[in-house]
């Protein structure tokens, strides 16, 4: 039986219309220069049976609408130059950057519909309430590659970046994954040493060492004087790549 969450998506995605007769890359194409019009940093396309086969859906499983052919995936940068993009004020979305990325996303959403004719889903964040792993997807599109400190670092931006995924049953042609591109090859780690946490100290990346951050940050550490919570980004800023 389908959870609730997936039930309330049936009706838009049984009544869906075939995308246009072009090439599917072309309007692969088409669709990242759009999102890219629309405010999106980075814009790339993933195969969804290859994002579902990806590590990280390997060892917990998504699921997701019936009929996705393909993943949309939207970066948008966050340079050391606009901190206040990724601070977290309480209100609906979370940061100022995430918001415009759902903006982004939603109008490339209705551009979809309305020129393609091709159903579409944005997905959400979490992948507790039915989201996909961003990261993953995010390197299956090329726009980056998984750098020694567990982000995706891209060419352009480094791991400076924040992500969504639209899910289209257009059968998009995928634009990843990178080839050539090998940031992390010789470089003392200037992310791991970084660290406040030391999360890497195993040789293996520690999710709990983050947590533990986290809930400091929280506790009033890097509260702002308006109240929003600047979480730890030290790996990010250390990272030389797209600086």
């Amino acid at each position: 039986m389908e959870q609730p969450l997936f039930r309330k998506w049936r009706l838009p995605w049984r009544h869906r219309m075939q995308p246009s007769s072009r090439g599917h890359r072309e309007l692969s194409q088409e669709v990242v220069q759009k999102a890219v019009s629309l405010g999106a940093s980075l814009a790339g396309i993933a195969d969804a049976d290859a994002l579902g086969a990806s590590p990280s859906h390997r060892a917990q499983p998504v699921r997701w609408p019936p009929g996705a052919r393909s993943a949309i995936v939207l970066a948008l940068a966050h340079p050391p130059q606009q901190l206040q993009l990724d601070c977290w004020d309480g209100q609906p979305g979370g940061t100022p950057g995430n918001r415009r990325l759902i903006r982004s996303a939603s109008a490339l959403v209705r551009w979809l519909r309305q020129r393609h004719g091709t159903a579409v889903r944005i997905m959400p964040y979490q992948i507790e309430q039915g989201g996909v792993f961003l990261k993953d997807a995010a390197v299956l599109a090329g726009l980056g590659v998984m750098g020694r400190n567990n982000l995706v670092v891209t060419p352009e931006f480094g791991p400076r970046i924040r992500l969504r995924v639209i899910l289209a049953t257009a059968p998009l042609a995928p634009t990843g994954p990178l080839a050539d591109f090998s940031p992390c090859e010789g470089c003392p780690e200037f992310c791991r040493r970084a660290c406040p946490q030391d999360a890497f100290r195993s040789g293996r990346y520690d999710q709990r060492c983050c947590l533990c951050q986290m809930w400091g940050d929280e506790n009033g550490a890097t509260s702002n004087e308006d109240g929003s919570i600047s979480y730890c980004r030290i790996c990010e800023m250390a990272c030389p790549v797209g600086a």
